[in-house]
């Protein structure tokens, strides 16, 4: 299942998840040629692993600390790690031909799957891989493999019927070779004009972070330098590379389409092997152009917007306005992932992307202080029946979704769009910018799918990821006349003020 605390939740939506999953167990062993009794058993030492495993996992906020999740271990002490496992075996079977460490997250993990190795029998570990290859397959396979997986799926997203078969496959296409239908998106949806407003946006708005780190009244100023330095080292990409992935050696042909589909699996995974030992790309992106979704990546320091983020559906760039936009596009997606760089885990690595403390104590405690309030709030928050936000977990997001509203709003108001206070559809250029942030969350979920978000999810949903951040704005009270008593009202001691 998604996440460890399926196999332990006693909430209902838990336990239907937990009892469809093993519903779905038994249908996978018995199209596998096992009779009823037969498969009703081995799904159920099979379910039995995998909740030993997931005992040993660590919690989605336990995943946050990155300093707790990095344990660097050569082959020696990963051998004395898990003494059931050969690692020198299994590196050699999958093509590895030199490794000298490796990076473990959770040791403890490590350990109890050494002690299953030892002790659950090979039978049962060969199921276990029997029913994750089906299951990882399923899109893939007959109509039957593919309805018994969606009607799995609907107790966790809710969904009533399965996408069309040909988006099926347009976003098996996507996962396969994102990147050459990303050369054909760009050239309908990503001109080069395009491309130069957003790339300038990414500098007005780090401008705005520059200005607003000089006046930050908690954070010393060697501090300060150092986030100046680490600010003017993100890398930014825009809308698409500029080196194309080749996907020549990729085999597709009029086979099975499961087997295009694990060749595929098999090219990224030698794509990924073929980067040991070697300096790191700095040029490669990791979403394709026409992916609605941005990044932050702390270990290259570097923020990859994608031509896709920046799409309105229906509306041509050149026709939306400023004010849309920076709300849109500059809060949103840009001076979001920039302030990913300084959450509480992009916080924790130095300009070069090198996990290091360049903070004075007594500012990380600050920075502690300050996020424990975003935390309170979001804690606060219960978007479907009794579950809340795990505001711990979502920290970084919801830091991010703040930092980017902010930024976003100072970068805005030095535009002309701004200055000049022009209506448009009767609404002044502070309310467009505001209603631009929220366009690009309108959205809605399902129970099913929020309550599955809630657990899993380092996000919040949509509306909260709206709500949260901008009842600690003092502009969104001035746009839309917000006043004491109004259900967006939030007294100014229990606003958040990071930075």
């Amino acid at each position: 299942m998604p996440n460890r605390d399926y196999y332990f939740n006693t909430d209902e939506k838990s336990v239907n998840v937990r009892k469809a999953y093993q519903h779905y167990l038994g249908q996978v062993f018995t199209r596998l040629g096992n009779d009823s009794v037969k498969a009703a058993a081995t799904a159920d030492k099979v379910f039995q692993l995998e909740t030993r495993l997931a005992k040993a996992s660590r919690k989605l906020a336990d995943l946050r600390d990155p300093y707790k999740n990095y344990h660097k271990m050569g082959l020696a002490e990963l051998n004395k790690l898990t003494p059931s496992f050969s690692w020198p075996v299994y590196l050699k079977n999958i093509g590895i031909q030199k490794l000298d460490s490796a990076i473990i997250g959770q040791p403890e993990f490590m350990t109890a799957l050494s002690t299953e190795i030892k002790t659950t029998p090979i039978e049962d570990w060969q199921n276990y891989l029997r029913f994750h290859l089906v299951k990882s397959s399923a899109a893939y396979l007959d109509s039957t493999s593919f309805m018994n997986a969606f009607v799995y799926s609907q107790t966790l997203r809710g969904t009533k019927q399965p996408k069309l078969r040909w988006k099926r496959v347009l976003d098996a296409e996507e996962g396969a070779m994102g990147e050459a239908l990303g050369q054909l998106f760009v050239k309908e949806y990503f001109n080069e004009k395009a491309k130069q407003r957003y790339s300038q946006m990414v500098e007005n708005i780090r401008d705005a972070y520059k200005e607003r780190i000089a006046k930050l009244s908690w954070m010393t100023d060697s501090t300060k330098k150092k986030a100046y330095a680490k600010l003017a080292k993100i890398t930014k990409k825009v809308g698409y590379p500029d080196k194309w992935k080749d996907f020549s050696a990729l085999k597709i042909d009029r086979g099975p389409y499961v087997l295009n589909i694990h060749r595929a699996n098999e090219w990224w995974f030698q794509h990924d092997l073929n980067k040991l030992g070697k300096p790191v790309d700095r040029e490669e992106w990791g979403m394709s152009p026409q992916t609605y979704n941005a990044y932050y990546n702390p270990s290259n320091n570097e923020i990859v917007l994608p031509a896709g983020i920046f799409a309105v559906p229906g509306m041509k760039d050149e026709d939306l306005d400023d004010a849309f936009v920076y709300g849109y596009a500059g809060a949103s997606t840009i001076g979001h992932e920039i302030t990913h760089g300084f959450d509480d885990q992009g916080r924790q690595y130095d300009a070069a992307g090198n996990l290091k403390n360049w903070w004075q104590d007594a500012d990380g405690k600050q920075f502690g202080e300050r996020a424990k309030m975003i935390i309170r709030q979001f804690n606060e928050f219960m978007p479907v029946d009794t579950l809340h936000v795990n505001g711990d977990a979502t920290q970084g997001e919801n830091i991010a979704d703040l930092g980017g509203l902010l930024l976003g709003l100072d970068a805005f108001k030095k535009t002309e769009a701004y200055k000049s206070g022009i209506k448009i559809n009767g609404l002044s250029p502070l309310q467009r910018y505001f209603l631009g942030y929220a366009f690009g969350w309108l959205n809605i979920a399902r129970k099913e799918s929020l309550a599955s978000q809630l657990k899993v999810d380092v996000h919040a949903p949509a509306k909260e990821r709206v709500n949260g951040p901008m009842v600690n704005i003092p502009e969104f009270y001035e746009a839309f006349g917000i006043k004491k008593g109004d259900k967006m009202y939030r007294e100014d001691s229990l606003r958040v003020k990071i930075w």
